[in-house]
């Protein structure tokens, strides 16, 4: 779902989590790599846990694991070509 607010874009997209061990590290750094030059703000929750897509601290702590819904929401500029691109690594059909 995108919400307009004036150049600004709000999307929000739950993704199935397909990778066999979960969110680990070096899917993480691949996420903070996606999201660093995005301009705006993504965030990532699973359960009760919200994590700033820029922290991989805080992406680590979301302690996710294959078959976990994960709620993604960014905002800025083309929030939709962010969201596909971290969609492409978490059901696996992008290397990392």
């Amino acid at each position: 779902m995108s919400v307009s607010m004036g150049k600004s874009q709000t999307e929000t997209r739950s993704v199935e989590l397909c990778l066999e061990q979960g969110l680990h590290l070096r899917v993480c750094s691949l996420l903070v790599s996606i999201v660093t030059p995005f301009e705006g703000s993504v965030k990532i929750s699973h359960q009760d846990r919200t994590a700033d897509a820029t922290s991989m601290f805080e992406l680590l702590q979301l302690v996710a694991l294959k078959g976990a819904v994960l709620e993604i929401e960014a905002n800025g500029n083309d929030p939709t070509s962010v969201i596909d691109q971290i969609e492409e690594v978490l059901s696996g059909k992008r290397e990392y």
